[in-house]
């Protein structure tokens, strides 16, 4: 529902366009805290910047939630999220 929000024209009101971005900025913090507790514990690649890659498995959220619901297949979907995370050196995501 988010996703489609975020392309559909209800995201031209304030008030919905209050909500979306709320909940962008929660996710993407969310992924945020997790990925310096991961950065904290060795589990990201050297250099990796937690923040960007927040950014990067935020928007992935987005596009796997569109995808899938358009009927990508889950094995593929999975795939290209264990190579997103692979990008950024998370290990023991799996």
């Amino acid at each position: 529902m988010v996703s489609n929000a975020h392309a559909g024209a209800e995201n031209s009101d304030p008030e919905v366009r209050a909500v979306l971005d709320q909940h962008h900025r929660e996710l993407r913090e969310a992924m945020y805290a997790a990925l310096v507790t991961a950065d904290r514990e060795g589990q990201l690649a050297p250099g990796a910047d937690p923040g960007a890659s927040a950014d990067l498995l935020a928007l992935l959220a987005y596009g796997v939630n569109l995808r899938s619901r358009a009927g990508a297949d889950a094995a593929t979907l999975g795939r290209t999220v264990t190579a997103a995370l692979d990008s950024i050196g998370v290990r023991g995501a799996a």
